[in-house]
Parts: structure tokens; sequence; C-alpha cells
């Protein structure tokens, strides 16, 4: 694989998500190789035996992929797998990012989305639906949901691990949204890379049963993360949509979200 990272200009969301999958799993695998190196070849040649028998589907390629992984010993099976584990997260991100600019793109209008913005519905209810815009202002004034946190068994990761993700999903959004000088550009490229290193170097399970305690922290994160940034971002775009209907601002009583939580119990 390449040893440096390159950006390229995305022509699509796909060419958006090629690019950027292709620049992270690079970065990766420098900081694979790094530490390592062996490691890393043998990562090299299953991903290399596995894309084989993906693109043929022929049982003797399988068959490759079988012997090698199982001429693995046990302590190399630990890092393939916990590599190929970080490869997917690292994945996971850059499909985030693409569906962040495809939404993006939507709401300036240079796209159509299947999906419809909150402002495209309230103008398709209205024009082609033919209900009224006091209807679609009353029957928000009437609607709330409710949203109830659980703490899910299979959610081993832990918080720090989370944290670096986020901060390489906040970087990867910079490289597509912020004009920047070219050494601005390697600065990011930087930060990427140390906090891809950081995820590596960190545990990526729990080694001791989360306490409720633990739970509730884990719950409140999202609310100090997420929740309280994207909630009155949602609340101002519902009220410019009404706006564009005609219709006046949420009653500042009226909740349109409401939370509740089983974490703990």
């Amino acid at each position: 694989m390449p040893v440096e990272p390159t950006l390229l200009i995305p022509t699509s969301a796909k060419q958006l998500l090629r690019d950027d999958d292709s620049l992270l799993r690079q970065v990766f695998f420098n900081v694979l190789r790094h530490h390592h190196p062996n490691t890393a070849n043998k990562v090299d040649v299953i991903y290399a035996l596995s894309q084989a028998w993906c693109k043929s589907k022929d049982d003797s390629d399988f068959d490759l992929l079988e012997k090698y992984l199982n001429n693995l010993k046990p302590e190399e099976c630990i890092l393939v797998a916990s590599s190929f584990s970080h490869m997917l997260n690292l994945h996971n991100l850059t499909e985030e990012v693409a569906n962040t600019q495809t939404e993006r793109a939507g709401r300036m209008g240079e796209l159509t989305l299947p999906t419809r913005s909150t402002n495209m519905s309230f103008i398709k209810l209205t024009s082609q639906n033919h209900v009224t815009a006091q209807k679609v202002y009353e029957t928000l004034c009437q609607q709330t949901v409710e949203l109830v946190f659980t703490a899910h068994p299979t959610q081993a990761f832990r918080q720090s691990l989370l944290k670096k993700y986020a901060k390489v999903r906040h970087y990867l959004d910079e490289l597509h949204n912020k004009r920047m000088s070219p050494y601005e550009k390697i600065e990011l490229l930087e930060a990427i890379r140390a906090q891809v290193q950081a995820a590596w170097r960190t545990d990526e399970i729990r080694r001791q049963k989360p306490t409720p305690q633990d739970e509730m922290r884990h719950g409140l994160s999202y609310f100090q993360e997420t929740i309280m940034d994207m909630v009155p971002i949602f609340y101002r775009r519902v009220d410019t949509a009404l706006a564009k209907i005609g219709q006046p601002r949420l009653p500042l009583t009226h909740k349109l979200f409401e939370f509740g939580s089983w974490m703990g119990g």
C-alpha cells in the first residue's frame, strides 16, 4: 500500500467515500507498520487475499485465504483481528462524513435527496398534499417524541476510544468544509495521524463489567457531546421552515422531544 496519504478532490459522494476511506486506511497502515511491521505485512496479505476472493468468488481463492488464516499464531490472530476492527471503525467514520456532506449538499439545493428535509417536507405538505399551513403548525404544537436511552450489552467501546474516533471524524469533515492553506492541511493531516495512532494504542474493550454509575455516565456523555448542541439547531430549523410557510415560531412552552433512560437500572 502507498506510504504517504494523498488528498483528492471528491466529485461525488461515492468518490468522497473512496477518497476518505483510502486516506484513513493509508494512515492506519503507516501507524501499524511503525509499531508492528510483521503484523502489518500479514494484514496486507489478508486484505489482498480477501479482495481477490470477493472479486472472483472462486473456491480456490477462499481456500488460500482460509489456509493463511489457519497458519496464524494465537497472538498474531489477536493483533490481526484488532487491526481489521480499527479499519472497519475508520471506514464507518468515512461513511458518516460522506452522509454529512450529502445532506449538506441537499440543503444547499445542489442535489435531490431521497429523504426530505424539514423545510421540503413542510412545503410538500402544503403545496402537494393540500394540508393548510395552520394545520401543520397546530400538529407540531401537539406532538412530542420521547427518546429513551438504554445500555446495550454489545456496546463495549470505551469512551476514550469513541472520543478519539469523534476527533478523526471532525478533522475529516474539516478537510472538506474549511478553506485552508497547504500548511493548514498538513497540520490537519498530522492531527488525524495522531488520533489514529492514539486509537490504535488504546485498549478497545472494557476489562471490567460496567457499574450502573458507568452506564449513566456513558448515557450522559451523549447529552454533553451531541444532544445539547444538535437539539437547539433542529429547533431553529423547524422555526425557519415554519416561517417559510407563513407560521410563527413554536411556543417556548412546547417541547418537541422528551428524554428517558433505562440506564443504571
